[in-house]
């Protein structure tokens, strides 16, 4: 009797040394490492951690997340939505969203920027109606998330080779102006941007530089609501106005204005917000 109580004695302090000491070790779980430095500490250098990926409905509907012990969801909850929503307001996009106990909190900001650019030297004339800037014709944009998008259109505009004055009734100096307006059209808006430019042209008989293609830029900045890959189509074109003070009354040789002679004509789309 006296080894059999012993022996009980024996086991029942070494479960209690066990359960206390795991109580103990309960309270900090590694993975990974015997170290532990929070309540949770995973350890890799080659793999990461993976949230639980949930496709939610809406910002403001905890769905299709559950609270196990009933009830609303806890207040951090944290998990990674796959779906896109199109509702107009509320709207999901894929990241990293977290609970604070009446909408779901986007964890990183959207972002979303892209720029456009003439591709080439446009000579314009007068007689031509609007002409198409190559590089911004029958382009698309397709915006990633639903929501309001900063569009601003950027244009330049130089005067081309203004006529010689005769030195005599006309003066030695020509200073001649030209103008024409660009017109930005998007999802079947127009958008006119007026512009104008200065040229001089001295009499031979003076010892003056005569100088053309003084550009000057222009912009628009529009804010519209876009859907989310919903195609925005969008085009840019210019019409010169007619310019009796330059050459050929500015229809053809030196005399047709200048668009993208230093820089390029943009068109940026960046989004703001919902």
């Amino acid at each position: 009797m006296k080894s059999t109580t012993t022996t009980l004695k024996l086991c029942f302090f070494i479960c209690s040394l066990f359960f206390s000491t795991y109580g103990i070790l309960a309270q900090s779980i590694g993975i990974n490492t015997d170290t532990p430095q929070g309540v949770l500490d995973v350890t890799s250098s080659t793999q990461g951690f993976i949230l639980p990926r949930v496709s939610l409905i809406s910002s403001n509907s905890q769905v299709p997340l559950v609270n196990p012990q009933t009830g609303s969801i806890p207040v951090g909850t944290t998990v990674y939505n796959t779906s896109t929503t199109n509702l107009g307001s509320n709207d999901v996009t894929p990241g990293i969203y977290a609970w604070n106990g009446s909408s779901w909190k986007l964890e990183f900001t959207r972002n979303q920027s892209e720029l456009f650019e003439s591709n080439l030297f446009l000579r314009t004339s007068s007689g031509a109606g609007f002409q198409n800037i190559s590089g911004l014709t029958g382009e698309t944009f397709t915006p990633a998330y639903t929501g309001t998008f900063r569009v601003k259109v950027d244009v330049n505009y130089g005067g081309a080779s203004a006529r010689v004055p005769d030195g005599g009734s006309q003066g030695i100096l020509n200073v001649a102006r030209a103008s024409g307006t660009f017109r930005f059209t998007m999802d079947g808006t127009d958008y006119d941007i007026p512009a104008h430019a200065f040229s001089t042209a001295y009499n031979s008989s003076v010892s003056a530089t005569n100088y053309f293609a003084i550009w000057q830029e222009f912009s628009i900045i529009l804010y519209s609501s876009f859907t989310a890959t919903n195609n925005v189509s969008f085009n840019l074109s210019f019409d010169q106005d007619a310019m009796p003070d330059y050459e050929s009354d500015g229809n053809s040789g030196n005399g047709r204005g200048h668009i993208g002679y230093d820089i390029p004509c943009t068109v940026e789309f960046i989004y703001v917000g919902d």
